[in-house]
């Protein structure tokens, strides 16, 4: 068997609303984590998901910079879109992951004298249910094709 493609995290899209912010962020990470509320047991098959997207990257008071978008859009949505392997149009083998994040978390101001100031947020994304055939998980869409 031939060795798996690997993704090596550098000129990564990502995007909110349309926008690239791949220049202000320096980990973005998407984890399906458990749903909220009640217990799993051992015979139950997952009934739900919640992703959280978790965004860290340079303090920017940059009216445009990923920083400021967060305090200025906060308590609403947006579409986002990642591009693991950097490329513009999604295919069976470079997927593309999108879906909708809730601003519900501002990003802290964290200053160390003589240090570039960085943030990280960890973000809601809006969960519009499960249908794998169109390739649809709790609210994020692998999407392989345009």
């Amino acid at each position: 068997m031939a060795a798996s493609t690997r993704i090596k995290a550098q000129n990564i899209k990502f995007k909110i609303a349309g926008t690239d912010y791949a220049c202000d962020a320096n980990s973005v990470v998407l984890e399906l984590g458990d749903a909220p509320g009640d217990v799993q047991t051992f015979c139950e098959v997952r009934v739900g998901g919640e992703w959280s997207l978790t965004l860290a990257g340079i303090t920017s008071g940059d009216d445009d910079s990923l920083y400021q978008i967060l305090w200025s859009n906060f308590g609403s949505t947006a579409t986002f879109s990642i591009a693991p392997n950097g490329n513009t149009t999604p295919s069976t083998d470079q997927p593309h992951y999108e879906g909708t994040v809730v601003f519900d978390q501002l990003p802290p101001l964290n200053l160390t004298s003589n240090e570039v100031v960085q943030f990280e947020v960890t973000l809601t994304v809006k969960n519009t249910g499960l249908d794998t055939l169109t390739g649809l998980y709790y609210g994020v869409q692998k999407v392989i094709a345009d």
